[in-house]
């Protein structure tokens, strides 16, 4: 069925072809604050308090979950560290949004992608010497641990 934002009908079909591929892959609900679309994540296997996130631009409407209306949005997907001071951090992210044109199938097609690109992605990070966290790649360049260990005063 070919994706119409204007039809409801279509945009609550999107939501729960987008719902089964979550629950299929094993994503769960994940409720973040301030955050009105549904996100989903996973853990990454053998990752510690690393996990893959979907913004899934799912919300609840009148008569079920739904996909926005407005196409000026679109499905993110990324991985997150959840650091030792409980804040959470981005380590990988997909090379591409999941916008939402085209087939419904294309659209859910592209996003389990996106999700396996991430994690994959997640997989292969590379750890902390010092503490065993996951390193990203800073905006200079720069491999910085997620957990920012360095900046820890050393325990006593």
């Amino acid at each position: 069925m070919r994706y119409d934002p204007e039809n409801k009908a279509v945009r609550m079909e999107l939501a729960l072809e987008l719902l089964g591929k979550m629950h299929e892959t094993g994503f769960v609900h994940e409720p973040i604050e301030g955050t009105k679309e549904a996100v989903f994540s996973r853990p990454v296997e053998g990752m510690k308090n690393l996990r893959v996130l979907v913004y899934t631009s799912i919300v609840q409407g009148p008569q079920g979950p739904e996909v926005r209306g407005c196409g000026t949005d679109a499905i993110r997907v990324c991985a997150v560290y959840r650091s030792s001071a409980g804040r959470d951090r981005g380590c990988a992210k997909a090379e591409a949004r999941v916008f939402r044109v085209g087939e419904t199938e294309n659209i859910v097609s592209r996003t389990h992608d996106r999700m396996r690109e991430v994690y994959k992605q997640a997989k292969s990070l590379p750890c902390c010497s010092k503490c065993g966290a996951p390193l990203f790649l800073s905006k200079k360049g720069n491999s910085v641990c997620a957990d920012l260990c360095w900046t820890q005063s050393p325990a006593r």
